[in-house]
């Protein structure tokens, strides 16, 4: 399947939200398996001289993972523990492509997700996994953590079907 676009209601978020000018204004693509942004890294989000901070690194690596949760098993995740490896230095300025998957089904709620940061040559610059928790929309509201219609506007980011020969299960 070649790469499609993904939709998506926030346009506020730090990552994703295309209209906060603070923000890494990130879009979403799958090709049913993976899905994965090509970010240009802003200067204001620097660290030390002219590399990317290592938050920022990091965010775009959960970012993906996250769009990958959503988007695959039509769920509501909250990232449980992020680990991130830096394979080589990620520069203000600098376009990459960071591409996230799910690994493993680990129960009915979690997930282990990885995602890889690469340059415009393919290097690898990050690597990184992470256990998401994964709620439906019942669930979600319970925490308290967002409203209702926030939840039903995020639903345009869940994949319309899942016949990519993953098999999700509710138990």
């Amino acid at each position: 399947m070649p790469w499609q676009p993904i939709s998506k209601a926030d346009h506020r978020c730090f990552g994703c939200g295309t209209e906060n000018p603070h923000g890494l204004n990130m879009n979403f693509e799958t090709d049913g398996e993976k899905v994965r942004t090509v970010v240009t890294i802003p200067e204001h989000l620097r660290g030390w001289a002219k590399l990317a901070h290592g938050g920022v690194t990091s965010t775009i690596l959960d970012e993906v993972m996250g769009w990958a949760s959503m988007y695959f098993t039509n769920k509501y995740p909250l990232t449980r523990d992020l680990n991130v490896t830096f394979q080589k230095p990620v520069y203000v300025d600098q376009t990459v492509t960071a591409t996230g998957w799910i690994k493993e089904q680990k129960n009915r709620r979690k997930f282990l997700l990885v995602g890889e940061l690469h340059d415009e040559n393919g290097e690898l610059l990050a690597s990184s996994s992470s256990e998401f928790a994964m709620f439906d929309k019942d669930q979600f509201l319970k925490l308290g953590l967002v409203g209702e219609e926030d939840l039903d506007a995020m639903t345009c980011t869940f994949s319309s079907s899942h016949d990519y020969g993953h098999s999700y299960s509710n138990d």
